[in-house]
């Protein structure tokens, strides 16, 4: 199981979609990106789950596109712009 606490992405524009996210640190202290994340969920049948705002447990899944890129969302969300994915608190230093 992996659990995402925190996201990492350059620059100060504000986020609006899962995929513009560079990076994750999972509750391991490994830094993973998006791509390598995503696969990982979505090949290897991992599941991965992160705590909203207010502590609850929201499970991750994951969507292949025609191009065989695949996508990360929160199980149920249907507004990218929305998902919870990206009220995650952001990462201050990257090292991974």
């Amino acid at each position: 199981m992996v659990l995402i606490e925190r996201i990492y992405r350059r620059g100060h524009e504000p986020l609006t979609s899962v995929d513009q996210i560079e990076k994750f640190e999972t509750s391991d202290g490994y830094v993973t990106p998006n791509e390598v994340l995503a696969r990982e969920i979505g090949a290897d049948s991992e599941n991965c789950f992160y705590k909203n705002q207010e502590g609850k447990r929201k499970k991750v899944v994951v969507t292949k596109d025609d191009q065989g890129v695949w996508h990360m969302q929160t199980i149920g969300t249907t507004d990218p712009t929305t998902d919870g994915l990206l009220q995650l608190p952001h990462m201050q230093d990257i090292w991974g």
